[in-house]
């Protein structure tokens, strides 16, 4: 989980390690005092905040009500504004420093990267990049341009107690008040949950923005029932082609292989390890649920342990169920490709089925191949039934 600003400075202060003074503007309602200088910081998860007009310097009330108003009606890379923390100008001089602990993709070992030109744009500028012993994260502690051994042992120390995944301070700045972090991002081990009572934080969906009520009731689908995955990923996107995909790193090739054709998913999920036809059915009514869909696009590669039967039986249940709560009917291509286990049982199934558009193919046709045939067959519908397609 990745943390909002305000989320891991709290977690910082706890660990000993100065913030600025702040607090948390969630409405319009709240009090614009403002005694000297005060920065306005849009919570946001993705980057580049302050190009895009997420961070403003304020001076009276009347500045900052209106930077309030601005950053609350806009957004940041497609991530809606829905809290502003409102936190005390640090002056400082000399040096921003650059420091944070990650896991090394090639290495798998936790390293900590450090760099004396902190700030705006240091992707672009050159790290020193040191190995830590995750055995003993403390005996060999790298010398960081003077910074105190001591702030750099709590912000290890931090890193493992915390089960970070990544804690990046940027800037962390020497000012009257000692050494201060302006900025903090924190991204913890979900899988490390069960070990820390104090994560509260509310859920969020990977892009930042609050979970839809669909992606919260797709990951419940896999609570307790470990036949399987069903839903655990499941993503709202702009599209209008559902897609129910299988297999992990399969799911996401189908996916780029829809958007290449011109397709436009309504949403990323997918199922795999062979779940139960009732967790499949339970999937298929949330994808279905959404509204404005021209086609359904049912793709995976060829399964080895997957029941073909079981899983394209529950789908099926799934789509008659979601059209019996909706009260309407699902008359748009449904194009799906399968392959594996019991697969001639299941496509003979499917073909007995009259009262649905299905178009069915084997493992003969390609993932790209049946990408391209939904795009078009939705297309159609939707220029037929005049949507924006």
């Amino acid at each position: 989980m990745i943390l909002y600003e305000f989320e891991g400075k709290k977690i910082l202060e706890e660990a000993g390690i100065n913030v600025p003074k702040s607090r948390l503007i969630k409405s319009l309602k709240a009090d614009f005092a403002v005694a000297s200088n005060i920065v306005l910081k849009a919570q946001t998860l993705t980057g580049k905040r302050k190009d895009a007009g997420g961070i403003i310097i304020v001076s009276n009330a009347d500045e900052a009500k209106s930077a309030v108003y601005k950053m609350f009606d806009s957004s940041i890379n497609g991530e809606k504004i829905e809290s502003i923390l409102a936190e005390e100008k640090i002056e400082y001089s000399g040096s921003e420093y650059y420091i944070s602990i990650s896991y090394d993709t090639e290495s798998r070992e936790p390293v900590l990267m450090f760099s004396d030109e902190g700030g705006t744009g240091i992707e672009d500028r050159k790290s020193s990049v040191f190995p830590i012993d995750p055995k003993n994260p403390l005996e060999h502690v790298p010398a960081l341009a003077g910074l105190p051994d001591e702030l750099v042992k709590k912000i290890i120390r931090l890193f493992f107690d915390g089960d970070c995944l990544l804690l990046e301070i940027n800037p962390l700045v020497l000012s009257e008040q000692g050494y201060v972090a302006l900025d903090a991002k924190i991204k913890l081990d979900d899988a490390a949950s069960g070990r820390h009572k104090e994560w509260n934080f509310p859920t969020r969906s990977i892009s930042g923005r609050p979970p839809t009520e669909r992606e919260i009731a797709a990951k419940k689908i896999d609570e307790g029932d470990y036949r399987g995955t069903a839903g655990s990923a499941y993503f709202d996107l702009s599209g209008d082609i559902a897609v129910l995909a299988s297999g992990g790193g399969g799911s996401l090739t189908a996916l780029d292989a829809l958007f290449a054709a011109g397709g436009r998913p309504a949403n990323y999920t997918e199922y795999s390890g062979n779940p139960p036809k009732e967790k499949i059915e339970k999937l298929a009514k949330i994808v279905m649920s959404k509204p404005g869909l021209c086609g359904l696009w049912i793709v995976g590669a060829i399964a080895n342990f997957t029941d073909i039967y079981a899983t394209l039986s529950g789908l099926m249940e799934g789509l008659r169920s979601a059209e019996k709560e909706l009260v309407k009917k699902f008359d748009f291509p449904i194009v799906i490709r399968r392959g594996g286990p019991r697969d001639k049982e299941a496509f003979e199934m499917l073909r007995g089925i009259k009262e649905l558009d299905l178009h069915l193919y084997g493992e003969e046709t390609s993932i790209a191949e049946s990408a391209n045939i939904i795009s078009k067959l939705a297309g159609e519908y939707a220029k037929k039934h005049e949507l924006v397609a």
